[in-house]
């Protein structure tokens, strides 16, 4: 099922800095695909997400949610960025699961603020990463609706930023 305009209005402004900020920040070029409704019994780890907890008109949890692999590229261009001298990590370690929690922060503060800017009562808290199935396993307790936005990157491959809606009461 596609997004509703609801849905949509939460999501735009993470999908858009998303895609601004790996070109602007990495030189990769991005592209978001349709949205659309997951079903909660098929939804999958991929291996690594960045989670920030939201509270407020709604609750859940919004996911930049990767393969490992492309966390590692991503996370590698990432600490380039900031040290061009630093060795590649071949996986993932605490530089790179750090430095997309960076990434995500940066993402999250301009989107944040355009929700307020539209009324869009949502608090959202600092980002954190998780890499195991198990506590993946624990953010689904409670989840109503999945809502997922898949980002493709040239080159690299593709991450979702999936938003897990929990029922309201």
């Amino acid at each position: 099922m596609i997004l509703n305009s609801l849905q949509w209005k939460v999501l735009e402004p993470f999908v858009n800095e998303t895609v601004l900020a790996l070109e602007k920040s990495l030189g990769l070029k991005a592209e978001a695909d349709s949205g659309f409704q997951e079903k909660i019994e098929e939804f999958k780890f991929k291996g690594f997400a960045v989670v920030a907890n939201t509270s407020g008109s709604v609750t859940g949890r919004l996911l930049m949610h990767h393969y490992t692999e492309t966390a590692v590229t991503i996370g590698n261009k990432l600490l380039q960025q900031q040290n061009p001298n630093l060795a590649h990590e071949h996986g993932m370690g605490d530089s790179v699961s750090n430095a997309l929690a960076d990434f995500a922060q940066m993402i999250m503060q301009p989107a944040v603020q355009n929700l307020q800017n539209n009324d869009m009562k949502i608090d959202f808290t600092h980002p954190y990463f998780i890499s195991d199935t198990e506590k993946m396993d624990s953010l689904l307790e409670g989840v109503s609706e999945i809502l997922t936005v898949p980002v493709r990157i040239d080159q690299i491959g593709r991450f979702y930023l999936n938003y897990l809606i929990h029922t309201q009461g």
